[in-house]
């Protein structure tokens, strides 16, 4: 059973004991190898040129792949959090810039991901002339649908209903499911990615899945990942750790 479970769902499908008895025979190195593998095939990526110079991150410091799989990672309190982010950092610098914004898309685009927020959630956020705007566009029947419905189940079947709303209440949402999704996050640093995501639309717009990169030059590619770095600059240490460690490679 075991040769016919991708890897990526390894863990999910034989259970803890037989994901640790599986990991626990490959080697450090080859267990680093497979992790990068893992990372690449989950994002989609298939970029040889990168895969030398993440190997070389990843060998300077394993914890960059241990962190990412739920049974092999360390106390938190104990990991060199700031080496961590520097080897994530340095990880990221070996993609080429289509890869380095679809990590940017990823990190922007799943904030809601756990379904903690509503489109109840959402009105209670909003004026009431954007509340009355959402509710006119949509119809009386399926607003009511709206208010129950995730963030993604609300808006992907219309996103022309983000015109409905003012920057002000879009950096509120969007400040709003990142401390979802992060848990802990302090008011200090909710406040300076708020005031970094209301000066640059693109973010704002890769936030609620109205920006395509695909369809962008990769000048423009280059711009929006130097604006989106600028995120992090607003995370103290412990909470870029909880950032890298959010997304496990493996499935559960």
């Amino acid at each position: 059973a075991f040769l016919g479970i991708p890897v990526r769902r390894v863990i999910g499908e034989t259970g803890a004991g037989g994901a640790r008895s599986f990991l626990g025979c490959l080697t450090e190195d080859n267990l680093l190898l497979m992790g990068l593998v893992l990372i690449d095939d989950n994002a989609g990526r298939s970029d040889p040129g990168a895969r030398p110079c993440q190997i070389a991150v990843a060998r300077a410091n394993p914890v960059f792949i241990h962190v990412r799989f739920e049974l092999l990672r360390p106390e938190l309190e104990t990991i060199d959090s700031e080496a961590l982010f520097a080897s994530a950092k340095a990880a990221f610098d070996c993609l080429n810039v289509a890869d380095q914004a679809d990590v940017l898309v990823r990190l922007t685009t799943r904030l809601d991901q756990e379904d903690t927020f509503t489109g109840q959630d959402i009105v209670s956020m909003l004026s009431e002339t954007e509340a009355a705007c959402i509710r006119e566009r949509v119809g009386e029947e399926q607003f009511e649908i709206f208010l129950s419905a995730t963030v993604t189940e609300a808006f992907t079947p219309s996103l022309d209903l983000l015109d409905c709303l003012g920057t002000e209440s879009k950096v509120a949402i969007f400040t709003a499911f990142t401390a979802s999704r992060v848990d802990g996050l302090r008011e200090e640093a909710l406040a300076c990615m708020a005031g970094i995501v209301a000066e640059s639309p693109n973010i704002l717009a890769l936030g609620f899945g109205t920006l395509d990169p695909d369809e962008m030059e990769e000048s423009e590619l280059a711009q929006l990942g130097t604006e989106a770095a600028r995120l992090f600059d607003c995370l103290n240490e412990d909470e870029l750790l909880k950032v890298l460690t959010l997304p496990a490679v493996v499935e559960q």
